[in-house]
């Protein structure tokens, strides 16, 4: 009885390439190939370098055929003759393929420097195709140099290998070198669908897009993963078989809990996250598949053109859009920052499940944020406001001077903002009078020697020469105030617990406004970032004068301080209230 034959080819041996037209993503490579074959200028060492399974061997075996064809040496081989299928088989004798990793010392190298000086048994050169060549030791290398450089006219040397930074300088500069890429996702799911079609396979364009991304690039990958996906399912392959044999998360999944963390539903994320955990998941790679989600998110928000930088089907793409449409960009950039510091936390956690609930629970109850430079301008655009409100109305208000009709307007609103500089230094809200009695005060430790108005003078200059270097960080010192200022050191108070007290507490911030300070005073003075008791200000804010129009002013605008706009506006931005203390 004969014995059945039970051999099975592999779809990545079954569909290697023979022809230079085969190779997929590669052209650039073949069509140098070719060119140099049709022009007789054929190198005498090679290196091919790439990832894995984008075509380097398979190109060196195209190449081999072309140069020993018995039609001659052609830009393409007939793959019929007995050279070519030779090659093709893997025994040719004038061929020969050296796995780098296990012959990879000076004595098999030395076999190969002293059989190169044979001809060939009955090709047209001698060619020797050694894999993994970084793996060779230095000894090796160095045995090949002579070699490498003046071979026999009939020696061909084609070197592969996915490293090539661990190849010598001195073996690179004696090789043509050829950069194979990474193979696109679109001309890999071309291939599967030639390769399904043959078989008579039927799987859905979902199925091959997730088996092409598994890949990473690599078609041989592809092959294998599809080959074992068959093993499993048979020739009717679900999108549910594909995710259950290569263990991947559901596409469904992944839409799901991004559809959760828009809603604000932390009960749902919750579900994901234990469908996740009890089907076996790697929390990581569930990570890093939701990461992926965002980034694809995040294209369609500033790509007009999306499609051509992600690999998806239209019905996905559509779906992509419509999920996109309720995040701002600023929101899924932040998303994806609590994410990627959430994966990496997992990875170092022994409490992974924990921690990917943390972070999904911090993803879902993520306000909607506004752009801190837009938040910034309406702020100043309602100070600007305000302030020009309450200059109108401070030369109308009996307590601050009063109405004064004469033949000569001008002259008369000269007057009245002379009298009122006289009376009163106003700056957020605090009341400044000058009078005699000034003179009397005593100077503190922090107040200085220099007078007031000569401290208001440099800080607005501060804040005005910080504002042009850097608008967000003027705006943030605009709302402190300077505490005190000598040769040695700049003291700036900001309210405790205020959102622009912590911001200019971070390291980044203090060294600008450090590099900014020195810039201004011209002398390296320490930045000391102080804080200052809620609505008590600087130091150095007091009341200069205790008459009784100054008060009457402070409780007036005490009484009015809820019904601010600036406030208000603040308030509403933040979500924030007001506290009495």
């Amino acid at each position: 009885m004969a014995k059945e034959d039970t051999s099975y080819l592999v779809l990545a041996r079954k569909w290697r390439p023979q022809l230079f037209e085969e190779v997929v993503g590669q052209q650039h490579i073949t069509q140098t190939l070719q060119n140099a074959i049709s022009q007789k200028r054929v190198a005498h060492a090679f290196l091919f370098t790439g990832a894995r399974g984008v075509g380097k061997t398979s190109t060196a075996r195209i190449l081999a055929k072309a140069l020993n064809c018995e039609k001659g040496c052609q830009i393409n081989p007939c793959d019929q003759c007995t050279n070519c299928r030779e090659i093709t088989l893997g025994i040719s004798m004038d061929v020969i393929e050296i796995d780098g990793a296990s012959n990879r010392g000076i004595d098999e190298i030395r076999e190969v420097r002293e059989n190169v000086h044979y001809t060939p048994a009955k090709s047209r050169y001698k060619i020797y195709i050694i894999d993994e060549v970084h793996m060779l030791t230095k000894e090796a290398f160095n045995a090949l140099l002579k070699t490498l450089e003046e071979p026999p006219p009939h020696i061909i040397f084609i070197f592969a290998t996915t490293e090539p930074h661990k190849i010598p300088a001195t073996i690179l500069s004696r090789c043509q070198r050829y950069d194979f890429k990474r193979i696109p996702f679109r001309e890999v799911i071309g291939s599967l669908k030639r390769i399904v079609k043959e078989e008579k396979i039927q799987i859905s364009q979902g199925g091959l897009l997730s088996i092409a991304q598994e890949s990473e690039g690599s078609l041989r990958d592809a092959e294998s993963l599809l080959d074992q996906v068959i093993a499993y399912a048979g020739e009717n392959i679900r999108d549910e078989d594909i995710a259950e044999v290569l263990g991947l998360i559901d596409r469904k999944t992944l839409r799901d809990t991004i559809e959760a963390i828009a809603n604000r539903d932390v009960e749902r994320c919750m579900e994901v996250i234990e469908h996740v955990y009890h089907f076996g998941y790697d929390l990581q790679h569930f990570c890093r598949e939701l990461l992926q989600y965002l980034r694809n998110l995040i294209l369609i928000k500033v790509s007009q053109h999306p499609e051509g930088l992600m690999e998806l089907s239209e019905e996905e793409l559509e779906w992509f859009k419509k999920q996109a449409e309720k995040f701002q960009f600023d929101q899924l950039n932040h998303l994806f920052s609590l994410l990627l510091k959430g994966e990496q936390e997992i990875a170092q956690s022994t409490f992974s499940r924990t921690m990917l609930e943390m972070t999904l629970i911090r993803m879902a109850t993520l306000r909607p944020i506004l752009p801190i430079d837009e938040i910034v301008k309406k702020l100043e655009a309602l100070e600007k406001k305000e302030l020009s409100k309450g200059w109108k109305e401070k030369k109308t208000s009996p307590a601050f001077g009063r109405v004064i009709h004469s033949e000569d307007p001008e002259r008369d609103q000269e007057k009245e903002e002379s009298s009122l500089k006289k009376r009163e230094l106003t700056r957020e809200g605090e009341v400044f009078e000058k009078n005699e009695d000034s003179k009397d005060l005593k100077k503190e430790e922090e107040f200085g020697a220099a007078p007031p108005k000569i401290w208001e003078e440099k800080w607005k200059g501060l804040v005005d020469f910080t504002r042009a270097r850097n608008p967000i960080l003027g705006s943030f010192l605009a709302l402190g105030n300077l505490v005190h200022l000598s040769d040695e050191k700049i003291e700036i108070g900001f309210d405790k617990d205020s959102f622009h007290y912590e911001r200019m507490l971070e390291k980044e911030n203090r060294n600008q406004l450090e590099s900014i300070c020195h810039e201004y005073l011209q002398k390296k003075t320490k930045v000391v970032v102080s804080p200052v008791s809620l609505g008590m200000g600087s130091k150095r804010r007091e009341v200069l004068n205790k008459g009784e129009t100054a008060r009457n002013e402070l409780e007036k605008r005490s009484e009015k301080r809820e019904e601010n706009p600036i406030i208000q506006e603040a308030l509403r931005l933040f979500n924030g209230k007001i506290v009495e203390k």
